[in-house]
């Protein structure tokens, strides 16, 4: 009769690296989460407001502030004034003149531990029809 037997189960040192290495995640992800949330705002608004049939025949000025409300709607207070929104975001007109072309590019800082940082570089451009009386 054989009275070895095999252990079964977890050792408790085993027990704390996997709760240490879970918490690490867990705390990675947190501070994760805002940076994406804000780019995930900041596509749905672009999306919406250039999705607008009369997006071609607004000014600039105009579509600036269609952006702005959908940044209100949503409770993002990065950018909250016309001028803080127009530092990163630009209105081209393409090439061949049929169309125009919204694009935003910038930096989301979060901080991660300490005096490390975490960088999300944010670049988007959309194009969409344009008017001669723009």
């Amino acid at each position: 009769m054989n009275t070895f037997r095999h252990q079964r189960g977890v050792s408790l040192s085993g027990l704390l690296y996997g709760c240490v290495v879970v918490g690490f995640a867990a705390i990675v992800v947190m501070r994760l989460f805002p940076l994406y949330n804000e780019k995930f705002k900041v596509d749905a608004a672009l999306e919406h407001v250039t999705g607008q049939p009369s997006i071609g025949s607004q000014s600039g000025t105009d579509i600036t502030k269609l952006l702005l409300k959908d940044f209100e709607v949503s409770d993002m207070d990065r950018f909250d004034t016309a001028q803080a929104l127009g530092k990163v975001m630009k209105i081209e007109t393409l090439a061949n003149g049929a169309g125009r072309r919204l694009r935003m590019a910038y930096e989301i800082r979060g901080p991660l531990f300490g005096p490390l940082d975490i960088i999300l570089k944010y670049e988007r451009q959309i194009e969409f029809a344009g008017s001669e009386n723009y």
